[in-house]
């Protein structure tokens, strides 16, 4: 099992091992979540034809990663990760719409391409955005962060503990995919049929497996919840940073 398996509670290590220091630029992890929405909001509420709109508010996660000096590889791999599902919702979009709207260097653009381009481009900026965040806040801290908003606990607890043992799944798929390996020949035994069988056995395995540690975590005096709530209120200059994000999102809405 790899060190980034071991990623605990409480780690203050990004995804690649790089140590990530707190951005000056969006004050305390609540005041980052909120200023987070609000530009998550502004950037929804973009028309569906306007595409200079849409990558005017790009400039936002580009100067999170420039200014916090991020790792750029691990949010493109993430990015490329969930493409295929971005395109699809695109490529729907198309079909859906095909009435000209313009013509470009005698290339007739429908209003699905122009609003497909819209949705591709306002969901890598809205990810790209939301990664660089979560790179400078460790993801405990964001759950503190959600217990500070009164969301309900249970939910919270649940993030963690989702968080915390999402290598379960993992170790057990490969650990039968190593199995697999060994006892098959060529493409024998990676058939739909043994991939279904296995897939099935997989999640019967994660089962049995994520009781035990229940189990375990209940001998030890778990109690339903894995941290307190944060009484502290948001701070006078952490509202003067959302204000100031604020004002700079609606600006770039009244212009573009």
């Amino acid at each position: 099992m790899t060190e980034k398996k071991f990623r605990a509670i409480g780690s203050e290590l990004a995804e690649d091992g790089t140590v990530i220091q707190a951005t000056p630029f969006l004050g305390s992890d609540r005041s980052a979540l909120l200023v987070m929405a609000l530009f998550i909001f502004s950037l929804l509420s973009i028309s569906k034809f306007n595409l200079s709109g849409v990558i005017t508010f790009g400039a936002f996660p580009l100067f999170l990663m420039v200014a916090g000096k991020l790792p750029a590889g691990v949010i493109i791999k993430r990015l490329l990760q969930i493409s295929p599902f971005v395109l699809v919702m695109a490529a729907g979009n198309m079909l859906l719409d095909r009435s000209p709207v313009m013509r470009v260097s005698g290339v007739t653009l429908s209003g699905g391409m122009i609003s497909g381009t819209v949705i591709v481009a306002k969901t890598i900026i809205s990810l790209a955005g939301l990664l660089s965040v979560t790179l400078f806040i460790p993801f405990y801290r964001i759950c503190r962060a959600l217990e500070a908003f009164h969301l309900p606990e249970v939910l919270v607890t649940q993030l963690m503990l989702l968080n915390r043992y999402s290598s379960v799944l993992q170790e057990e798929a490969l650990s039968m995919q190593k199995a697999r390996d060994l006892r098959s020949f060529g493409r024998r035994g990676k058939e739909f049929s043994c991939t279904a069988s296995l897939v099935g056995s997989l999640l019967l395995r994660t089962t049995r497996r994520a009781e035990r540690i229940y189990r375990a975590m209940t001998a030890r005096g778990f109690q339903w919840q894995m941290s307190t709530r944060d009484g502290e209120k948001i701070s006078s200059s952490d509202w003067k940073t959302i204000v100031l994000w604020a004002l700079l999102f609606l600006a770039l809405r009244l212009i573009f």
